[in-house]
């Protein structure tokens, strides 16, 4: 039986809390769970949910001899690190800006850059050393993260989030129904769900297109475009013309290699 120590990652989104388990010394997660963001769950409720995912997954939580996390919610990190602490008996990492990185940072104000944007460079630098990189995260925001070839944080872009755009839409107009973002068959809609589910498609298409050039032709030089989030892959498989390169596990990768910069 393979009874390699485990790292326990999570990242706590806006919308969504991901958690992944990573054998010491692999690269790649055993495995990755999904719950919704509550600010209302305690740290027992988090625990026994975790608890329980990793039960199905048969892995041993005793095996979990390290942790890291990062968090765009302020209000729930002392909710993980006691979930943490006292299910897992880790002592977790933080991601923030004063601690150990493999990049530096330009960024004027390193203090706003949000934990999630750390993690997305510090997977850019490993992975892609000596090459500029600009890295789009198909969040609760979008977000577009520039590191230059030394590496460093250069700075970056926030735009509206999709699925919240999405929801808008439909949450503010009396006859739109809601849809499910997909690429439509043709650009011209034969009805209502159609017109919303091009609209969208396109509409998001062009605002990728049209940023990564705006940060191309204000920073010439060869860049990667690498994409990530949610709905990364169904823009991909349709539209392979905005990303060079798509990983949908790349913030918890991420996570992986600052804690082993910071172990």
């Amino acid at each position: 039986m393979n009874e390699k120590p485990l790292l326990l990652v999570v990242d706590v989104g806006n919308t969504n809390t991901v958690f992944g388990i990573f054998q010491e010394g692999e690269d790649q997660p055993d495995f990755h769970k999904r719950t919704v963001t509550r600010r209302d769950r305690t740290s027992d409720e988090l625990g026994l949910f975790l608890k329980g995912f990793l039960s199905h997954e048969k892995v041993n939580s005793e095996r979990i001899k390290r942790a890291i996390y990062s968090s765009v919610v302020p209000s729930l990190n002392p909710i993980v690190e006691r979930m943490l602490e006292d299910w897992f008996e880790v002592n977790p990492l933080r991601v923030h800006y004063q601690m150990k990185l493999n990049f530096g940072i330009t960024y004027p104000r390193p203090f706003e850059i949000g934990a999630d944007r750390l993690v997305n460079a510090a997977y850019c630098a490993k992975m892609f050393p000596g090459k500029k990189a600009i890295l789009v995260d198909l969040g609760t925001a979008t977000t577009f993260c520039v590191i230059n070839e030394k590496p460093e944080y250069v700075g970056g872009v926030i735009a509206p989030g999709l699925k919240i755009s999405m929801d808008a839409l439909t949450r503010n107009t009396a006859q739109l129904p809601p849809v499910v973002f997909g690429a439509p068959a043709k650009v011209m809609g034969g009805s209502t769900v159609e017109s919303i589910q091009s609209g969208f498609f396109y509409g998001w298409i062009g605002l990728l297109k049209e940023i990564v050039r705006a940060i191309k032709d204000e920073l010439p030089g060869d860049f990667i475009v690498i994409g990530t989030g949610g709905l990364v892959t169904t823009i991909h498989a349709s539209h392979n013309k905005v990303f060079d390169e798509i990983d949908p596990m790349l913030t918890l990768k991420g996570l992986k290699i600052l804690a082993d910069l910071n172990s």
